[in-house]
């Protein structure tokens, strides 16, 4: 009784946070304001607007990435105070650990390729793995050690004894992550299919980028064993490159919409993070749809998250489109509905 009343309180205090979120429509006008300093103010009115200083720092790829993860991670920081001593905080925690893995994994290329400069990460000191405490290891056994979830660090090291691609670490981890947070959860609740949902959203990004990179069929299907969306990992290994991948994903019916945008916007931007994009793209839509049919249920909280990152991840394509000089309406059809 008590745990129910815990949940209605998390979930009603969510549907408050998700009226601050900026409503999409209007993020998608901001492609058409010419002026940076228009631009600048309209940001300023929002949650990034604290940590954008300056118009010109609408133009800084590297400030535009620390801003809107910033802003990510004190969003979720307040769902996690909220959720704490219940359930629910765990599993927060464990949906924001992919942010530690993403630092431990620069941590090991810092040190694997001996970088003389303090490796960058990513601002939060972790929220299952201290990564701030890992990051001052000044040698891959001192790291190893460190690590005090022993299957992360055995995965680390027998990586580290054999010919150390870079393709293959991401993979592990992403492994690591899927499997952390899938397999606590109870099947068939909207909070399970909530995060089945996006993690093969996940996944079909991993194996996006890993396609794009020229990674060897054979490694990939090594490094994602087990992992549970069998027609996904039956593509990459019927595939060669990825334009045949997503051929391949074109008469998959539940892939054929996100594989054709994928295509279209890798033609019409030219750059990789297009794939990242429309796979959140998805990723949110099916959240979205998820969390509506229980609107009540701990699949809102999670979807909640999911929604700010795919804000980040359109505010973040606006900033980079205008970089790059990607057309307006091109920029415009990424940001927009999927089918609209």
């Amino acid at each position: 009784m008590l745990r129910n009343a815990k949940i209605k309180y998390l979930v009603v205090r969510t549907h408050g946070l998700s009226s601050h979120l900026i409503d999409p429509s209007e993020l998608r006008s901001w492609i058409f304001i010419e002026d940076d300093r228009a631009l600048f103010d309209k940001i300023s009115q929002t949650s990034y607007g604290g940590f954008f200083e300056k118009p010109e720092d609408l133009s800084d790829p590297v400030k535009i990435g620390e801003v809107t993860m910033r802003v990510n991670f004190i969003r979720a920081n307040k769902l996690i105070s909220i959720a704490r001593a219940s359930p629910l905080e765990n599993i927060l925690r464990v949906y924001m650990s992919k942010y530690d893995l993403e630092n431990i994994r620069r941590i090991v290329f810092s040190l694997l390729f001996g970088r003389l400069e303090r490796v960058s990460l990513l601002p939060h000191p972790g929220y299952l793995y201290d990564t701030a405490k890992l990051s001052k290891a000044e040698r891959l056994e001192d790291l190893l050690d460190l690590i005090e979830e022993r299957k992360l660090s055995s995965l680390i090291s027998n990586w580290l004894s054999g010919d150390r691609n870079t393709s293959e670490l991401d993979l592990i981890l992403t492994k690591v992550y899927i499997d952390s947070l899938i397999k606590p959860l109870k099947r068939g609740t909207p909070l399970y299919e909530i995060i089945r949902s996006y993690l093969e959203n996940m996944t079909l990004g991993l194996l996006l980028k890993a396609k794009y990179l020229g990674v060897s069929n054979d490694l990939i299907i090594r490094a994602l064993s087990g992992v549970p969306f069998k027609k996904l990992l039956e593509a990459v290994s019927q595939s060669g490159d990825l334009p045949d991948f997503l051929d391949k994903l074109l008469n998959i019916a539940p892939y054929r919409e996100v594989s054709v945008e994928v295509r279209d916007s890798l033609r019409d931007v030219g750059e990789p993070w297009v794939i990242e994009h429309s796979v959140l793209k998805r990723a949110y839509t099916e959240a979205v749809r998820i969390s509506m049919m229980s609107p009540m249920s701990e699949a809102y909280i999670l979807s909640y998250l999911i929604s700010s990152e795919w804000e980040s991840q359109s505010l973040r394509t606006v900033l980079f489109g205008r970089i790059s000089g990607v057309s307006k309406d091109t920029l415009y059809q990424l940001l927009s509905p999927r089918g609209e």
